[in-house]
């Protein structure tokens, strides 16, 4: 079974002296539950802590997100908790996403994103006759009014 990142946590915490009340406080929590929350896998600690992570305990924060197992189900979870509408965008990729394979997927999200920073062309070979992807408008205030009267909102959880 692999460490989860609490385990971990805890590992770095106990061989270098700390206890959590320290780490609790390098890091910058406001409870000691936080911290032992993490370490006993209730809770998953937020991707901007790693690095204060890091520096408490000298190791790299490549180090710590070799460590993070937390699967995509639990990303979503987060995302759609912070931005719920963002559900129905999601449903919408999962539903074209059982038409394609990944690596066709994966070229389409980077074309519609070029501003990343990355190559936005396609990879050349079948996925050039594929159009560019456009962004999803998200309906007028109306009109998504309407639409909640209409149909029940589906959840993924």
């Amino acid at each position: 079974m692999k460490e989860t990142f609490g385990q971990y946590i805890r590992f770095l915490r106990e061989q270098r002296g700390l206890t959590q009340r320290a780490l609790s406080e390098a890091v910058g929590f406001r409870s000691l539950a936080h911290l032992s929350d993490i370490e006993s896998g209730k809770r998953n600690p937020a991707k901007t802590t790693f690095a204060k992570f890091a520096k408490a305990l000298n190791v790299t924060v490549n180090d710590l997100e070799s460590r993070d197992v937390r699967g995509p189900i639990g990303a979503a979870k987060i995302l759609f908790s912070r931005k719920p509408e963002m559900v129905g965008a999601f449903l919408i990729i999962i539903e074209a996403a059982q038409k394609m394979d990944a690596e066709e997927l994966v070229a389409r999200v980077k074309m519609a994103r070029p501003e990343t920073g990355s190559s936005a062309a396609a990879p050349k070979g079948r996925l050039e006759s594929i159009p560019a992807a456009r962004p999803i408008k998200a309906p007028e205030k109306r009109e998504q009014a309407e639409t909640n009267k209409l149909a029940p909102q589906p959840t993924l959880f």
